[in-house]
């Protein structure tokens, strides 16, 4: 019991890591968008190059090839992964940093009601509650006061990257008992760049300095996040993972307003509040039951 409580906790853990990651990201994709015109396009691309890179230089001082034994998770893994995050740069520039996460991290829910039937998640009474109570926070930020007509299409497409990102994280979990972390990225930044590989052409490299070590961070802060992300689900479940990933959003939420003055309304706040409780019931460490008697 003790080691099974101990897995979980190195889980959260893993889990927070890559949720400040993920935001130091989301932070310095708009910060090129806004000071140096770098469209979603080009971020995208560097991002998944410098991915490819980092795993690379891995393997090479581990002295471990890459593997790839589970193909057809790892190109679900891989071609919805790689999708959702160039839905996630495009919102980023279009709706803002806070929105655009806010709607992409809605991938709890397809995962959280998915996971049971394809990856067989024992999830507790109390994390379904957890869960419902994060999406009712994430409705309150999402929604305007004055209904659904306030939403737009871009406030859709993110929302359509949250459900390819949902059926990544499930293919995540599925991967672990056959593929390495570096393999399980590598998926993701290969099928990427195949995403991104023309569009990204367009408008030429001609940034300045600074330019190019913004989009330095934006591919390390996601290459480690992506690995902190990834051997997390090795401790956690599905839902626990996902629901611990919603912190990302209300981080964001405070870099736009801080950084970049994006408007934030008092019912956002409240449903930001919301998912920070929902997240901090899901970071205690939700033992099962010994099996057996005695």
């Amino acid at each position: 019991m003790q080691s099974r409580l101990s897995d979980a906790l190195r889980g959260v853990l893993w889990m927070l890591a890559s949720t400040v990651m993920f935001s130091l990201m989301s932070m310095l994709v708009r910060l090129a968008d806004l000071s140096y015109g770098i469209n979603a396009w080009k971020t995208t691309e560097f991002r998944f190059v410098i991915g490819l890179v980092v795993v690379l230089l891995i393997s090479f001082w581990k002295r471990d090839p890459l593997r790839f034994v589970n193909r057809r998770w790892l190109f679900s893994r891989g071609f919805f992964g790689g999708a959702a995050v160039c839905i996630f740069f495009f919102s980023i520039n279009r709706i803002g940093i806070a929105k655009a996460a806010i709607l992409t991290y809605s991938y709890p829910l397809w995962a959280g009601l998915l996971a049971p039937l394809l990856l067989k998640d024992r999830i507790t009474p109390g994390l379904w509650t957890a869960l419902l109570a994060a999406l009712a926070g994430l409705y309150l930020i999402i929604v305007p006061a004055h209904g659904l007509g306030g939403v737009s299409w871009l406030d859709l497409l993110a929302l359509a990257g949250g459900l390819l990102s949902g059926w990544a994280i499930l293919s995540i979990k599925k991967l672990h008992a056959t593929d390495s972390s570096r393999a399980i990225l590598c998926s993701q930044c290969f099928f990427g760049l195949l995403i991104v590989a023309v569009p990204a052409q367009a408008g030429g490299y001609a940034f300045p300095a600074l330019a190019w070590i913004v989009l330095l961070g934006v591919g390390l802060c996601a290459a480690v996040a992506q690995l902190q992300m990834t051997y997390a689900y090795k401790f956690i479940g599905a839902t626990e993972g996902s629901l611990l990933s919603m912190l990302t959003p209300v981080i964001n939420l405070g870099l736009g307003l801080l950084c970049f003055r994006e408007p934030v309304s008092l019912r956002a706040l409240i449903g930001c509040a919301i998912v920070l409780v929902s997240c901090v019931y899901a970071a205690i460490p939700q033992p099962l039951p010994e099996e057996g008697g005695g």
